[in-house]
């Protein structure tokens, strides 16, 4: 079954390898399997895929996260750009992009995805390792986690 939840995420990274190229601002997004274990539980093998330290970090459901400024949704990530080339470009792409991802995700996963999300307490940056400007999100099911890791470094 790993190798099949690898497979997944190297299809899952295709999609998303298309849709930054789509929306050709400097988005890079990566996604990866962290293991046999529901995302909620999967903080420990998340620093370990990103490596990094899990001080001043924690997940959280991606519901209650507050945010401000820069993207911070998987739906933003995937339909706004950051560095617009022209006035065209202002606008956000076609929501039915996002739609057909989630409901990709959903078909391929057997069941509605739960979302987590990299939260920093802010005494630390981690923009040097994981980019000027990102967003980390855990999803999957209670018996399989995936990281998407957004960035922009432009």
């Amino acid at each position: 079954m790993s190798s099949d939840c690898h497979s997944l995420a190297h299809q899952i990274g295709g999609y998303l390898l298309a849709v930054s190229a789509l929306k050709d601002d400097g988005s890079l997004f990566r996604c990866s399997y962290l293991g046999a274990l529901p995302p909620q539980a999967s903080f420990d093998a998340l620093c370990r895929a990103l490596k990094i330290a899990p001080d001043g970090l924690r997940l959280q459901p991606s519901v209650t996260v507050v945010c401000s400024g820069a993207l911070c949704t998987p739906r933003q990530w995937l339909l706004e750009r950051l560095n617009p080339m022209s006035e065209a470009d202002l606008q956000p792409l076609d929501a039915r992009l996002f739609d057909g991802f989630e409901r990709e995700l959903a078909e391929l996963l057997g069941s509605e995805p739960h979302w987590y999300q990299l939260v920093s307490s802010g005494q630390r940056s981690l923009a040097g390792q994981l980019g000027a400007i990102w967003s980390v999100f855990v999803f999957g099911t209670e018996c399989h986690a995936y990281v998407m890791h957004c960035s922009w470094d432009r």
